[in-house]
């Protein structure tokens, strides 16, 4: 067998994809009002946003130890046209169909696109300063990727309540469930996690923010040595498309994320965000225990349509 015709094979599959993601690309920055026209023509309750977030992240863990996947940076193009179906005293039932294009720069076949359809009921019983509000939404979606492994359909809800503590400081907590069902097995994950967020507003456009979550059920991870107690462990192996030489493994884990950033507000429609996140995965039926701190530099535009 010709080893290199397969190779160029398969790097032209990965061109023609990319070509495909920056098309989508393109074509969501040009022609999104007209796809979401509709939203603004059914009156008031509609709605569209349109905005782009471009980033920088260091895996500070991972390059330390001068390995893999140290840094990359992004480009996110999104979509979102909705429309209030319900409105009563206490609560709003919101629909929204969400679109995007995230393109990356050092590990392009990580570039996808996705569309996605939400429904959102948030409601309260008091309108009085600092009571707690409410928030369920249920999601699904599909994610095509320039790796066909990581092509997946995701379905997943979310609990959430929050507060506002004083004139400067938020409060939101919640519950979520996040089923993904992967083209490779490797990536179907079901996930159940509880978060926590404050946040608090130094000035009217400084605002610093702190979120703990914990996560239970499956995780992934890639390494270039896969040793026996993570094979024995694992629910799945595979040679990444991606991150080349390496594999990548399912297992069961507890993982804690602690997250601490500062927002600038520009104006009305943009600001940076500078974020550190740590975390630490405890596996379930391994003594295999993984820490790593990510920083993260992004600028977020919302447009006017």
């Amino acid at each position: 067998m010709d080893y290199s015709i397969d190779g160029q094979k398969q790097k032209m599959i990965r061109i023609n994809a990319m070509q495909k993601i920056a098309a989508f690309r393109d074509i969501l920055i040009t022609v999104l009002p007209v796809l979401l026209a509709p939203c603004v023509y059914a009156g008031s309750d509609a709605f569209i946003d349109f905005e782009a977030t471009m980033g920088f992240d260091d895996n500070v863990t991972r390059a330390a130890q001068n390995v893999d996947i140290e840094h990359d940076s992004f480009l996110t193009v999104a979509g979102t046209g909705g429309m209030v179906i319900m409105r009563g005293n206490t609560g709003t039932l919101t629909a929204k169909a969400m679109f995007d294009v995230n393109t990356f720069n050092r590990f392009s076949d990580l570039s996808h696109v996705s569309a996605f359809g939400k429904l959102n009921y948030t409601f309260g019983f008091s309108s009085r300063f600092g009571a707690p509000w409410f928030s369920l939404d249920a999601s699904y979606g599909v994610i095509e990727f320039v790796s066909t492994q990581r092509d997946s359909n995701i379905l997943s809800a979310v609990a959430t309540m929050g507060m506002q503590i004083d004139d400067a400081t938020s409060m939101r907590l919640g519950l979520s469930y996040r089923d993904r069902d992967a083209e490779s097995s490797v990536f179907d994950t079901q996930n159940e996690s509880f978060f926590i967020n404050l946040d608090w507003a130094i000035t009217s456009k400084d605002i610093v923010y702190i979120t703990y979550k914990i996560q239970t059920g499956d995780t992934f991870s890639s390494a270039e040595t896969v040793d026996l107690t993570v094979i024995d462990a694992s629910k799945a192996i595979v040679d990444d498309d991606v991150f080349v030489g390496k594999r990548t493994y399912r297992l069961d884990a507890t993982t804690q994320f602690v997250t601490l950033g500062y927002n600038l507000i520009r104006d009305l429609h943009s600001s940076f965000d500078f974020s550190g996140r740590y975390l630490e995965s405890d596996a379930e039926d391994a003594d295999l225990v993984y820490e790593g701190l990510t920083l993260r530099l992004s600028y977020f535009h919302r447009f006017n349509l």
